[in-house]
């Protein structure tokens, strides 16, 4: 008798259990009660082989369903046979010009940009419903869409153009998926400035554990000193979370060293790690389309523009976004051209953890109601400018490090409070 095992434990975890006379199926659900039935039936209807359910031989003998204990977190895992737990893998695709794709299964994730205008980039990055959830201007504009080779590729860059209808253009030097700082010995290294951050090494890119793991070595040039001041070295995974039913991430983590003394990184809300929502999803696009318009929220339970300046453990900006397209309706679509106006939304929601870092302090979220999502750990006068001690300017000498973490979570949009907490807690634990 073969042994195919399903299974899934969310927060409120429900068994169903099937017999039949050639097939033992054990399925552990992640769903509410009131949904059990309504779930298991679907699952049944989709995911059992044809062979199995067209069988007049085929008889469920046994439904029970059990709802238990609440969980902290979601666990999507599917075995069969040896019941080893499988979790999509991420691959990894190696371009020609040095840049590096990463697909879940067949599905494009995202693509880590070794320069973008003097900085590295991750973009695009499309979420578990494969929408863009990073803003695609400016770098849609350097995109020779027609005549992309690649037509998984194409397709997305269409995407990419419809999303960006009616979209803000503002603040250039926000690139989709970054990591930069506005004074660095008084160089500009986040506003479009001369002064750059130049990959010189591929360190490795491997696949591995389920993940797509990258890790490179860049120095950063000050422009007015005409010199390296600094290197880092990054490490950015992509994955599938473990804990979390259809949702991706990307582990950030970057350690910096001082090529020379007195490296000062000021204190300026002009940083750090920086993401940029796309325009449907930033508060303020409410003002260009009422079907447009998202929320904020960060686990100390502030709102929107109250999310600003404060040190949370986490923060998560979730709202429309457009709905990816394929086919006949993404060609309709695209053909309308840039002054159609609206387009198809979907949800989709963005939560950055903070993680361990050598300072020992939680960041501060410079995250603004126009879109800017950014975690700055230097930037204390600037969101604190009642408190007349704060300074949170960093010194290092030749050859000192520092160290920050973070964790990107892609999801549709429906993430709890108390998953967040759970998926934030989990993280932290891994460390």
């Amino acid at each position: 008798m073969s042994n195919i095992v399903w299974r899934a434990i969310l927060p409120l975890r429900s068994y169903l259990l099937v017999f039949h006379s050639d097939v033992n199926i054990r399925f552990v659900m992640n769903f509410p009660a009131r949904k059990s039935l309504y779930h298991a039936g679907d699952f049944l209807r989709k995911e059992l082989p044809l062979k199995i359910r067209s069988s007049r031989s085929f008889r469920l003998a046994t439904l029970a369903i059990v709802s238990i204990t609440l969980f902290a977190s979601l666990q999507t895992s599917y075995a069969q046979d040896n019941d080893d737990s499988i979790v999509p893998t991420a691959k990894l695709v190696k371009l020609n010009d040095g840049d590096l794709r990463v697909f879940i299964g067949s599905e494009f994730f995202a693509e880590y940009r070794a320069d973008y205008k003097g900085t590295p980039i991750v973009w695009p990055i499309c979420g578990p419903n494969r929408s863009l959830v990073t803003r695609a201007w400016p770098m849609i504009d350097d995109v020779n869409v027609e005549g992309e080779s690649d037509k998984t590729m194409m397709t997305i860059y269409k995407n990419a153009v419809i999303s960006e209808r009616n979209g803000v253009k503002d603040h250039p030097h926000h690139r989709s998926f970054w990591f930069n700082h506005g004074a660095v010995n008084n160089g500009d290294f986040w506003g479009g400035t001369p002064s750059t951050i130049r990959q010189i090494k591929l360190v490795s890119a491997t696949e591995e554990n389920n993940t797509v793991k990258i890790v490179t070595e860049n120095v950063w040039r000050h422009d007015k000193l005409q010199r390296d001041i600094c290197r880092d070295v990054r490490t950015i995974v992509f994955g599938v979370s473990p804990d979390l039913p259809n949702v991706r991430f990307i582990d950030f983590s970057i350690e910096i060293y001082a090529l020379e003394d007195n490296v000062v990184f000021g204190d300026t809300k002009e940083g750090s790690f920086g993401i940029r929502v796309p325009s449907p999803t930033a508060l303020t696009s409410k003002k260009i389309s009422p079907n447009w318009g998202g929320a904020i929220l960060d686990d100390l339970g502030n709102k929107d523009g109250d999310t600003w300046g404060k040190q949370a453990n986490w923060v998560n900006y979730t709202g429309p976004v457009e709905k990816f397209l394929e086919g006949d309706e993404l060609e309709v679509e695209y053909k309308k051209g840039e002054k159609a106006g609206n387009f198809p939304l979907t949800q989709m929601g963005i939560a950055v953890l903070n993680g361990p870092n050598s300072l020992g302090i939680v960041p501060w979220r410079h995250v603004r109601d126009y879109g800017l999502f950014s975690s700055n750990p230097f930037g204390q006068k600037d969101f604190e400018p009642n408190n007349p001690k704060a300074n949170g300017s960093r010194s290092l000498n030749r050859n000192e490090s520092m160290s920050f973490n973070f964790r990107v979570l892609f999801h549709d949009g429906t993430l709890t409070e108390e998953e967040l907490n759970n998926a934030y807690s989990n993280y932290r634990n891994q460390e």
